[in-house]
């Protein structure tokens, strides 16, 4: 069985990472994508899923490749954000990719007429605290990343192994700020879930660090499922040249070097994780900085001169 082939971080420099900032509202509009107007290289199917508290409803992408699988099944990529995450892949991507080893994507978003659902992504992709109210700084409520992962893994990923074969032992789960922060929560509490998990810009001071909780239980395993961890920053986080000021004592609430510090303690104890910053990358930037070569990796295809991996 081949080994996937995951972002390679130059250096793999130990910076310390700027706290991540949510995405503010009002989110873009979403436009018409690649899964509206059609692709050569990739078929799409749509499906719509409620939240078991019918509160949220889910519109769901799944990109097929239309080269034919591997005879173990395709590489899978769940994307959450995925509307925000389909406004970045063209043709000209999907054509890359099929130059190699096509994944399907599974894009997860929000029914509406924006890129971000700014209060469904607030509940879904954060933990429940240990203690304390589960609201973030612009006081949107939080908490629900544990029901919204059981529903990933439930509900959603049979249905979509239904329609197309897929390769679990090829399987990455990726996101950016709170998506981030919501895959390292499940890298750290369901690691069996998927092989890979990539956290771009995760918002490590929600809750006031809660999510640095899960990691003390997660070493603490008899045994941990062979998984991938990518903590990815962009270098202007770094920097700590941010468009919005720290004025909630939340977003100060880690370490400069959290993320840092977190890698290195994982490594310590044998995990498979890999951290770095992206050249020139502010947090906004970042998701796209990171989707892009994520998707390439997983189809074992090399980015290009000036792509930063």
């Amino acid at each position: 069985m081949r080994r996937l082939v995951f972002i390679a971080v130059a250096g793999l420099v130990a910076l310390a990472a700027a706290p991540a900032l949510a995405q503010p509202a009002p989110a873009p509009r979403t436009e018409p994508t690649v899964a509206d107007v059609g692709s050569a290289y990739y078929r799409f199917e749509r499906l719509s899923v409620t939240s078991e508290d019918g509160a949220r409803v889910y519109r769901i992408w799944i990109a097929i490749p239309r080269k034919a699988a591997p005879a173990a099944g395709y590489p899978v990529a769940w994307l959450l954000d995925g509307d925000a995450a389909l406004a970045r892949i063209d043709e000209g991507l999907l054509a890359r990719l099929d130059a190699g080893d096509p994944p399907v994507i599974v894009a997860v978003g929000y029914e509406g007429d924006r890129q971000f659902d700014v209060l469904a992504r607030a509940f879904d992709y954060t933990p429940q605290p240990a203690d304390g109210p589960a609201v973030d700084p612009a006081g949107r409520p939080g908490g629900g990343a544990d029901a919204f992962l059981t529903l990933l893994q439930d509900r959603i990923g049979p249905e979509v192994a239904r329609r197309v074969a897929v390769d679990p032992a090829r399987s990455l789960i990726w996101g950016h700020s709170y998506g981030g922060l919501c895959v390292l929560h499940a890298a750290l509490t369901r690691p069996e879930a998927y092989h890979a998990f990539v956290a771009a810009s995760p918002s490590l001071w929600w809750g006031y660090g809660a999510v640095l909780n899960d990691v003390a239980p997660f070493l603490a395993r008899p045994s941990r499922p062979n998984l991938s961890l990518t903590l990815l920053v962009g270098e202007e986080e770094i920097a700590g040249r941010s468009s919005r000021p720290h004025t909630h004592p939340m977003w100060t609430s880690v370490p400069r070097g959290a993320a840092r510090d977190l890698a290195t303690q994982l490594a310590g104890a044998g995990v498979d994780v890999r951290y770095g910053q992206l050249p020139g990358q502010s947090h906004g930037g970042m998701l796209a900085a990171s989707l892009v070569p994520t998707l390439l990796s997983l189809a074992e295809v090399a980015p290009a001169p000036g792509e930063h991996p």
